[in-house]
């Protein structure tokens, strides 16, 4: 077990417009709550690794999130306990299928040298390898049952470090994207129906203390054999950070350095909010141009069971079109993927 803060600096704003892809080791995805004790919001901690597929041979989309918030049960926090959470959200042809399981904090377990967790007795993580996980779980209405296996197939990319995501100096976010692009295989049951996917996929890693329920954001996030995208956006701060990857040369934009507008809406009548149904992203550093288009396919809310105000997010699977000019030799690609859009409901 490895106790001590990793010495890895990674500051977006010290990364070059163009580098060679991280070279992390798997202690990186693993558990962080230890090391920021000592600050003073620990009630506010929160960490989740996110995983999701987009399975075209079988019409089938899925995300899955295995979360902690307040560990230790603090007072101050979202909830007056600790709670850990596993979330799914599963597109089929039959429709969309979606809960939000919560548990006690204390059904909640981690290691700290690989990403091995476990939440209640179904839900799972388990690392057999460096870039090899197989992910386990249930939920509790019995909808939907999970046993998949995801293989890296490009290589990672640590984000951001304790990046501010608030005008307030203490909401403090890390983000790992620890497979921009994977291969999925084994199992998914939806209502009965069993898939044998065979998929792309993705995992990344969100750890530190800010506001869950009052931090809005947009992410993306679109792959294809050599190349990945990814966007971590946070409107009000305002503050953000994207990459493409091309073949391991990944290209870095900053908030400074592009732009993400929202040309097309819908209204949710259920939490009384508009939310983006496309969106057009454009970045420039000086050594690379990207212009991408996100069609939102499908859209399904996910929101905490708390009054107003709270975050509602938007879980979306897209249709990514794109055009890119890296260093002067024009690039494009077309595809599926996913995004997020959080609204916050009054």
């Amino acid at each position: 077990m490895r106790l001590i803060v990793p010495a890895m600096a990674l500051f977006l704003l010290s990364w070059p417009a163009h580098a060679q892809s991280d070279d992390l080791s798997a202690s990186e995805d693993a558990y962080h709550f230890l090391y920021w004790l000592g600050t003073g919001h620990l009630s506010d901690y929160t960490e989740w690794w996110y995983f999701n597929l987009y399975d075209s041979s079988n019409n089938v989309q899925a995300i899955f999130s295995y979360l902690i918030n307040n560990p230790l049960s603090l007072q101050g926090g979202l909830f007056s306990i600790g709670v850990s959470e596993m979330a799914a959200v599963a597109y089929t042809p039959h429709g969309i299928v979606s809960e939000m399981d919560a548990y006690l904090a204390l059904s909640f377990s981690a290691k700290y040298d690989a990403a091995d967790v476990a939440i209640g007795n179904q839900n799972a993580i388990a690392v057999t390898g460096p870039d090899t996980y197989r992910i386990s779980g249930a939920t509790r209405d019995g909808r939907m049952v999970w046993n998949l296996l995801y293989q890296r197939e490009a290589p990672p990319w640590f984000a951001g470090q304790r990046v501010s995501v608030s005008a307030d100096p203490w909401q403090l976010m890390s983000w790992l994207v620890y497979m921009p692009r994977a291969g999925v295989s084994g199992t998914l049951t939806v209502d009965g129906t069993t898939f044998n996917v065979s998929a792309s996929g993705y995992h990344d890693h969100n750890w530190g203390e800010w506001n869950l329920n009052g931090v809005p954001w947009n992410w993306a996030q679109y792959s294809q054999p050599g190349l990945t995208f990814d966007l971590g956006d946070f409107p009000e701060k305002p503050g953000g950070f994207a990459s493409l990857d091309v073949n391991g040369e990944r290209f870095v934009f900053a908030s400074g350095q592009y732009t993400l507008v929202h040309t097309q809406w819908e209204y949710d009548p259920v939490n009384n909010l508009i939310y983006p149904t496309q969106s057009v992203f454009h970045a420039s550093n000086g050594v690379a141009q990207v212009d991408v288009t996100m069609n939102v396919l499908q859209s399904e809310p996910l929101a905490a069971p708390v009054p107003p105000p709270r975050a509602v997010i938007y879980e979306q699977t897209v249709t990514y079109t794109g055009q890119a000019w890296l260093g002067g030799r024009p690039l494009s690609f077309t595809g599926n993927g996913f995004k997020e859009y959080t609204g916050i409901a009054q």
